[in-house]
């Protein structure tokens, strides 16, 4: 029998865009348990990171780096201390920043997916859980998020079963209500393990994985939502 061992980094590398390098910069003091499945979000020049899993252990902790140090070699992690509980451990979700806190949606302890919807407001150190009055999107993880404007828009991942969505859901945190969209033309298809991004009122989705036998966008496909038309 052969004994396998996981290996997990918390390495902080940074890409300077000007020469197309990249380095990495002495860190001071403690960091982090290295992990896999979490997320990041950069509110000013501090870069925040939630969750993530290790040994089937799921984290729930928030750690801080400000990145204005890292030409210094004085950058060290600041470990976040909320003054209530956090969210529920859980890796594969997904968070945004909008005006000074955190959202975060989704993503699995292993056991269960989540459709929770949380906050952290870097002011007050207060972790928020929101209730919706109208639906929520089906519970899943591995799924890909963007902000526009005021909206949280997601797209795919899976449940808890494995099915793969393919399913587009937003958030709007000033209401904070869910929408989802239908009859929306071709769309991309079922995946997880994506990536999505925005740029002013434009979210595009590209790549992840499925287990069909076709792959999505082995081409190199990037699918562009218009979301002016959904506001």
């Amino acid at each position: 029998m052969i004994n396998l061992i996981k290996i997990f980094f918390f390495f902080f590398f940074f890409l300077k865009l000007g020469t197309k390098e990249w380095t990495r910069p002495s860190i001071k003091g403690v960091t982090p348990l290295g992990r896999y499945g979490h997320s990041s979000v950069l509110i000013g020049s501090i870069m925040y990171v939630f969750g993530g899993c290790i040994d089937d252990c799921y984290l729930s902790d928030l750690v801080a780096f400000d990145t204005k140090f890292l030409d210094l070699n004085e950058g060290c992690w600041e470990f976040i201390d909320p003054i209530n509980d956090p969210p529920p451990g859980r890796t594969g979700h997904i968070s945004c920043a909008y005006k000074g806190r955190i959202y975060i949606f989704g993503g699995t302890d292993g056991e269960r997916c989540f459709n929770d919807i949380w906050y952290y407001d870097i002011e007050t150190r207060e972790w928020v859980e929101l209730i919706c009055d109208n639906f929520a999107p089906v519970p899943r993880e591995s799924h890909g998020a963007a902000l526009a404007n005021d909206v949280i828009y997601i797209f795919g991942g899976r449940t808890r079963d494995g099915k793969e969505l393919s399913d587009l859901a937003a958030y709007g945190i000033n209401n904070e209500r869910w929408y989802m969209f239908q009859k929306m033309g071709p769309s991309p298809g079922p995946r997880y393990w994506l990536t999505v991004s925005s740029s002013k009122n434009i979210v595009m989705v590209f790549g992840g994985t499925s287990t069909n036998s076709t792959k999505p966008d082995e081409d190199g496909i990037i699918h562009i939502l218009d979301t002016c038309n959904y506001n």
